[in-house]
């Protein structure tokens, strides 16, 4: 993975958001163990995760125009620092109906500096090196996950909850520092405000008037239609899968809560590994089958970790699983990053993320119901069979779309996109 760096800018995002997301798991991760600890039950757990969620779906149209229409560095710095605010009054809650309303602001700013960092990638690494840095920040992301469950039982174990939610205000602080450091700027009001053009053209309020919503945008190109289609399916799969998966391990397989982890590290060392190996596809012409191929080889992993018979054998699977997630995060993102106008990525980075945190919320429902009426085993099945079906369904779609460059969409959207 190693390249020369487009501007220094790069690094400080891949560290800024690896910390900032270490920081949050943490925080989930202490706000879980603190309810279990005053007596909340499972569904106050599950309404804490759709809590952080919530804010990515309803608010997507408004976060990717907020995005698109101000300054990057206004709204990280902003957000961070508020975020990190939030963080402290809720490191001082024990109450259940506090904290769930807390998680619910920070919900907010996550989907408005998630997005804002996610349209400065582009501008930052260029297109040549896009997937480079997609599996750059990919990574490093999960280099944090895998690290956040340990620090969080080792800090709250020894200080409670307090120290590791003053933990993710720091990590917003450091946000908000990065923000400052980063001289690529994404945002039409600074644009216009400095050159009084948007992306060579002379800025309008008639142009930022209609330009096209994310989700207008991902409709409209031929490849990223099918495309999102698929991320969802596969966002909600995974998503279902999570909610029994500990049964499978720890029932099923009668695996020790040791082994349990263990089996969570093979995941994110595959993921890790897919996410590095994704980034090296140069060929943008390439990304589309790697995702197809990705897809079925994700599907068949959940398919055959139904079948194991011990959690030796659930090892290997579960590698793979985590290997053809990792190169599916991060060939999608290349590609739709990749193929949005400079002026709109802010909404779409907001559309993608609102459809699939959409998905995960549905899929944890989903996942809750169907455990009741069916094995894990039969859960894990009929998520491989599903998974199956969806690329064999729009692979070709796909594949064919491929072909049609980014910039071929209808007129009328093509009028609103035009940079």
């Amino acid at each position: 993975m190693s390249f020369r760096f487009r501007s220094a800018d790069l690094p400080v995002v891949v560290v800024a958001r690896a910390l900032s997301l270490l920081g949050d798991e943490v925080a989930a991760l202490t706000l879980t163990l603190r309810l279990q600890s005053h007596g909340a039950g499972p569904g106050a757990v599950a309404t804490l995760f759709i809590a952080a969620l919530v804010p990515l779906v309803v608010l997507a149209p408004l976060t990717g125009r907020v995005v698109d229409s101000y300054d990057s560095r206004r709204l990280l710095l902003i957000t961070g620092l508020v975020q990190a605010g939030l963080c402290v009054l809720l490191s001082a809650q024990t109450g259940t109906a506090a904290i769930l309303g807390l998680v619910l602001l920070l919900g907010v700013g996550q989907a408005v500096n998630g997005a804002t960092w996610q349209a400065l990638v582009p501008a930052i690494a260029g297109t040549e090196r896009l997937a480079r840095a997609m599996g750059l920040t990919q990574a490093a992301a999960t280099v944090a996950s895998v690290l956040s469950p340990a620090l969080a039982g080792l800090l709250y174990g020894r200080y409670g909850a307090r120290v590791p939610l003053l933990l993710d205000a720091a990590t917003f602080l450091l946000v908000a520092v990065a923000a400052l450091l980063v001289r690529t700027r994404h945002g039409l009001a600074r644009t216009t405000e400095a050159t009084g053009e948007v992306n060579g053209t002379p800025a309008t309020a008639d142009q930022d008037r209609t330009a096209t919503t994310g989700l207008r945008f991902l409709r409209a190109d031929p490849l990223l239609r099918p495309l999102l289609v698929l991320l969802t399916v596969f966002m909600g799969l995974g998503s279902m899968i999570n909610v029994v998966d500990v049964f499978l391990i720890r029932g099923t397989l009668h695996a020790s809560a040791t082994w349990y982890g263990i089996v969570g590290a093979a995941f994110a060392v595959g993921l890790l590994g897919g996410a590095l190996a994704a980034g090296r596809v140069r060929d943008p012409q390439a990304l589309p089958r790697v995702f197809i191929t990705s897809a079925i080889v994700l599907a068949s992993g959940l398919a055959g970790m139904s079948l194991a018979g011990g959690v030796w054998t659930l090892l290997p699977v579960c590698l793979v699983v985590g290997l053809a997630n990792g190169v599916l995060s991060v060939s999608v993102s290349t590609m739709v990053m990749g193929r949005a106008p400079e002026h709109v990525r802010g909404r779409v980075a907001a559309t993608v993320g609102g459809i699939a945190s959409g998905a995960q919320i549905t899929a944890y429902i989903l996942g809750g119901t169907l455990g009741t009426v069916l094995t894990p085993r039969e859960v894990f099945a009929l998520g491989g069979l599903l998974g199956l079906l969806a690329p064999l369904l729009l692979g070709r779609r796909v594949l064919r779309a491929a072909k049609v460059p980014g910039d071929r969409v209808p007129t009328g959207v093509a009028a609103d996109c035009a940079a």
